[in-house]
């Protein structure tokens, strides 16, 4: 029998378990299990009493829903479990009665790309996930990393729109995450990151040009812990940084593509 449940926080080793067999690199912290549990959207996948897959959907801004985990055990793929979870996480989203798109990253395997396009979501970018070593930065000193004031949260929105102000207003509600911005001299926003030290890395990362990378991941130092000697840059449509990320030799955990699916116009 197949079932779609809530997770619960007693779920924790069996999920462990099977989430180790999906995303070995990836796997899912404890504490950060147990939020998901609290505040998400984020139900479990049961074939006769085993788990084997799971899904985990979050709001994101005023009016868009995000698809951060849909994931299904690599023995029980090619079974059209994964199209079950689609089908839930919509359902879901449709439940909101507001959420007019849903995002989500998307492997460059066809298996998953096929499904996803196939339930109307179309690329709207290229992510880049990046290992960047501390001692691999020139700094050039002209730009410094803020944590961001209640009175940037709109000019930032602007800068970017794929934040929208309320998805960086739920982000300083998170713990151990620290939401930061990049200035020039003149105080100008340059860069915008949710930083997470115990991973440690960013997503969403942000910058206006890439001439700021250095700076704005240097000052991030500051902020995380002093056993990393690197950081985890993810970023969506900078292929200026992807360049220079490719050409230093960084290692290129992902490359994903950002795709949407319009609920409404």
């Amino acid at each position: 029998m197949v079932e779609i449940r809530k997770a619960l926080s007693e779920d924790w080793e069996r999920f462990h378990e099977m989430d180790l067999g999906v995303f070995p690199e990836d796997a899912i912290w404890e504490d950060s299990f147990r939020k998901h549990v609290e505040g998400d959207a984020f139900f479990i996948l049961e074939l006769d009493d085993e788990m084997v897959g799971y899904l985990i959907l979050q709001r994101y801004g005023k009016d868009e829903g995000y698809i951060k985990s849909i994931a299904v055990h690599e023995a029980q793929r090619g079974k059209g479990y994964g199209r079950l979870l689609m089908n839930h996480a919509l359902d879901w989203f449709h439940t909101q009665g507001d959420i007019k798109a849903v995002h989500l990253q998307a492997d460059l395997n066809e298996a998953a790309l096929g499904l996803y396009r196939k339930t109307g979501f179309k690329k709207e970018g290229t992510t880049w996930h990046y290992f960047v070593p501390f001692d691999s930065l020139k700094p050039r000193g002209e730009y410094s990393c803020h944590e961001i004031q209640e009175s940037e949260i709109e000019a930032v929105a602007n800068i970017f729109p794929s934040i929208p102000a309320e998805a960086i207003r739920r982000f300083l509600t998170q713990e151990d995450v620290h939401v930061l911005v990049l200035h020039d001299s003149k105080r100008n926003i340059k860069g915008f990151a949710r930083f997470s030290p115990k991973f440690p890395g960013c997503f969403p990362f942000q910058m206006t040009t890439a001439e700021c990378f250095d700076d704005f991941v240097i000052g991030l130092k500051k902020f995380g812990k002093p056993e990393f000697d690197y950081v985890r840059v993810t970023f969506t449509d900078i292929p200026g940084l992807a360049d220079i990320c490719e050409k230093r030799e960084y290692r290129l955990h992902h490359r994903l593509y950002k795709m949407t699916l319009r609920l409404a116009d």
